[in-house]
């Protein structure tokens, strides 16, 4: 960068640059999203390959929150919680900062996961006002996995 003076006030301004930890988090991500592809494909029993996503989706929020900072205080409440409830992997998902996660979570445990969820992460932001009861359905719900996006050409 020289010596210029506007070099070198970037230099002092750019403390907080984390580029070695960020693309630590994009690489190790990119990895992660190869494991799983493969992990999917292996010959691994249904219940191995479960617990080898769930442990890649623990992994992914682990690196989303230390290394590229982009959780908050109640992501990390809510992935806690997930964990805490019986899922095998949670993590943040979408741009991060605030938002969403996804859970990994048997078939068999999703009605009471969800009341768990209910009531242990979000009675509290009811009882509060910061989410109407009636909305509850808008963010907790159950998916299955499925093909992702595509183009159809007609």
């Amino acid at each position: 960068m020289g010596g210029s003076p506007s070099s070198l006030a970037v230099l002092a301004a750019a403390t907080h640059f984390k580029l070695f930890q960020r693309a630590s988090h994009v690489y190790s991500e990119a990895k992660r999203v190869h494991l799983f592809r493969e992990t999917v494909m292996s010959n691994l029993s249904d219940d191995d390959i479960l617990e080898k996503l769930g442990e890649l989706m623990n992994q992914s929020h682990k690196s989303c929150s230390t290394l590229y900072e982009c959780s908050c205080p109640e992501l990390e409440e809510l992935v806690k919680v997930c964990r805490d409830s019986g899922a095998l992997g949670a993590r943040l998902t979408g741009a991060g900062w605030g938002g969403c996660a996804v859970a990994l979570v048997k078939e068999n445990i999703v009605p009471s996961f969800i009341l768990n969820l209910k009531e242990a992460f979000y009675r509290s932001r009811i009882d509060r006002g910061l989410i109407n009861h009636n909305d509850l359905g808008l963010y907790v719900f159950a998916s299955k996995p499925s093909s992702g996006a595509a183009i159809f050409k007609f």
